[in-house]
């Protein structure tokens, strides 16, 4: 079916959630032709609370749309001061940001109110599709890539984008088995969502938990609180190791059913008996925790693509055999699973959308030229989503007593002083004109 579009190629984007109406909002925006396809009945996203970091706010401000989320999301309390880190067993404060790192801001807002406001961002062109889930990317009879849904349809497009999550379909078809990294990390999360009047109800100073976001760490265990809904909920995520769990294969998908599962509160307060009087009092105010058993691609994704012609006489490894034009890319979740520990995941998907809508969006993109730009993003996105999974790995260690440094406050201290730094200060904007002027240089691109 031919659209209305800017470009001479179109993008079918599977998955619609943040990550990926945030793509859909840039490549729309650049004059492509962009057909979103949801699994579910609606747009709709999986848990209570995202915090992202400076990094993909400044992606949202160079969209120009960072003003427009924050008043949709009806947030007047979505900005978060950076977490203050504590012993979890004294509630001694182990490291309270300082000027100029505590002029970094992040947000923290509820899922569901982010993602219905990038929904009403994005551009009038941009066509939904749901009740779409994907089962397989093949190769059409002209050469181009395309999605078969469990309905039976089939819908091509120049180039497919993989938004779908860690559970992606767009992956396996990408990679086949190379993309078979999928493991049980071995870390459990507790997740809550308290209302704050229960707290104060409780008992419970409000200083503990309304003022700023806090880190209680102990040994093989840390807990994160912070408030969102304009301050009327604490958002709690405690997190415990089985360490014979660590890095295990997730196994068939038959299995993935499992990956949450009710808990008690009697199983949370068991968890963390060695903690003090007041983390202890808010996990009391849990009354039915889900226990997510997380997940993530470890060892990380050597690349994020497939383009034209590289996938030849290919069996089990993804595409079928025959010449074509297989121009896929993978974001978010899908690209880089990742441990939660740096409140960074959200934000390393954002980056890639950005990222991937700035090189197709460039006037001299074209549909020749679409190999090129992909390999380009895959040579900027894999190593910067590579880093951030393992310093979130590191994070996981040093607030459950694990890091370098040692467990007591002094090396946890000098451990996480400057983890974020390399995340928050990295110049995305910057990266993106250098390889646009490397792609210039090679003659990828013009250079008008």
């Amino acid at each position: 079916m031919q659209r209305n579009s800017q470009k001479d190629f179109t993008v079918a984007l599977v998955g619609g959630g943040i990550v990926g109406l945030t793509c859909a909002i840039g490549l729309a925006r650049a004059g492509i032709q962009v057909d979103i396809f949801e699994a579910t009945p609606k747009y709709g996203e999986i848990g209570a609370a995202v915090a992202i970091g400076m990094n993909a706010i400044r992606v949202y401000e160079a969209m120009g749309i960072f003003g427009d989320i924050l008043a949709l999301t009806e947030d007047r309390e979505a900005l978060m001061d950076l977490f203050t880190f504590v012993n979890g067993g004294s509630h001694d404060v182990v490291l309270e940001y300082s000027d100029p790192v505590e002029k970094k801001q992040g947000i923290a807002v509820h899922r569901a109110a982010f993602l219905s406001a990038l929904e009403r961002l994005l551009p009038a062109g941009v066509r939904s599709h749901f009740n779409k889930r994907c089962v397989s990317v093949e190769l059409s009879g002209n050469g181009r890539p395309g999605v078969r849904f469990a309905d039976g349809t089939f819908y091509e497009a120049d180039i497919v984008i993989g938004a779908d999550g860690i559970k992606s379909a767009v992956r396996t078809q990408l990679l086949g088995t190379k993309a078979a990294r999928l493991v049980d990390t071995g870390t459990r999360a507790y997740r809550a969502v308290v209302p704050m009047q229960r707290l104060l109800d409780a008992g419970i100073r409000e200083e503990v938990f309304r003022l700023k976001p806090r880190i209680w760490m102990g040994h093989d265990k840390h807990l994160a609180t912070y408030p969102i809904m304009g301050g009327t909920l604490l958002n709690v995520v405690a997190f415990t190791i089985d360490h014979n769990n660590e890095m295990v294969p997730a196994g068939s998908q038959a299995l993935w059913s499992a990956w949450v599962a009710s808990a008690s509160r009697e199983e949370l307060l068991g968890q963390f008996e060695d903690f003090g009087p007041d983390a202890r009092a808010i996990l009391n105010t849990v009354e039915a925790p889900n226990k997510w058993n997380v997940h993530g691609l470890y060892p990380p994704l050597d690349s994020f693509v497939t383009t034209a012609y590289e996938k030849q006489n290919v069996d089990d490894e993804g595409f079928a055999e025959g010449k074509g034009d297989p121009n896929v890319a993978l974001v978010g979740d899908a690209a880089h699973a990742m441990l939660p520990h740096l409140g960074s995941g959200a934000g390393t998907g954002i980056e890639d959308a950005f990222v991937l809508a700035s090189l197709l969006g460039h006037p001299q993109t074209r549909r020749a030229n679409l190999p090129g730009i992909l390999r380009t993003y895959d040579a900027l996105r894999v190593p910067r989503a590579a880093y951030i999974a393992t310093m979130s790995e590191r994070a996981e260690k040093i607030y459950n007593g694990l890091g370098p440094s040692g467990a007591d406050d002094v090396g946890r201290r000098k451990d996480i002083s400057s983890q974020w730094e390399g995340i928050w200060n990295h110049d995305l904007q910057a990266e993106i004109a250098h390889a646009i002027q490397t792609l210039q240089e090679e003659g990828v691109l013009g250079s008008g």
